[in-house]
């Protein structure tokens, strides 16, 4: 142990048992693994700050990222559906379109969605995962893997848009040399997803062609 009673850093066996307490975690359910990535984030944390957050240098640099995603997303979903294998919307979009506010748990999945699913997956991923694969591989193959690890644990069919929209948030994480940069950038995109999903669920129906 240090001084201040946290284990030295060792990025590479961070993330193996980072992902190992998230899996854990997840066998159970969602919240238990918050918890376990919070207690090992308290004990044993990443090699990288927290801050600093500047929140408008992450909005220009999420805005224009964003839409140029969302034409790439359009584009994608169409592709898939014209090769007759067509992506439907996430069960907790549909769920979320189709009784709004209304939703048992709303507000609880609201936090989920834009809060604690981005500090959990930004901790996981931008810090234990990117700092580990920094200090072994190119900067290129770290950006790459990290996305790629991303995008494939939201599924398959999601894995490229998604693990596109994870080089925004490790590219925030790479030029702030913080974790709250792109931890913000995540929360503005879920949350945005998430009002913009209950405020026109018909938007689901135009987006993913079937």
């Amino acid at each position: 142990m240090t001084d201040r009673g946290r284990l030295p850093a060792q990025p590479p066996l961070q993330a193996a048992v980072a992902f190992t307490v998230a899996a854990l975690g997840w066998l159970v359910d969602l919240p238990a693994a918050l918890v376990l990535l919070t207690a090992m984030a308290v004990v044993w944390p990443p090699a990288v700050a927290w801050l600093p957050l500047r929140p408008w240098p992450v909005l220009r640099a999420y805005v224009p990222f964003a839409l140029g995603w969302l034409l790439f997303v359009i584009v994608y979903l169409r592709v898939l559906a014209w090769c007759g294998a067509p992506l439907a919307p996430q069960p907790m979009l549909q769920q979320l379109a189709a009784q709004g506010s209304s939703l048992p748990g709303f507000w609880p999945q609201v936090v989920g969605i834009a809060v604690l699913a981005p500090l959990a997956e930004e901790l996981l991923f931008r810090g234990y995962l990117f700092t580990a694969l920094h200090g072994l591989l190119s900067r290129t193959a770290t950006h790459l893997l990290t996305a790629a690890a991303f995008g494939l644990v939201h599924g398959v069919g999601y894995a490229l848009p998604i693990g596109l929209l994870s080089l925004l948030f490790a590219r925030l994480r790479e030029r702030e040399r913080a974790l709250a940069p792109a931890v913000f950038a995540h929360a503005v995109h879920n949350g945005l997803t998430v009002l913009v999903t209950v405020s026109w669920p018909a938007h689901l129906d135009l987006l993913y062609p079937q």
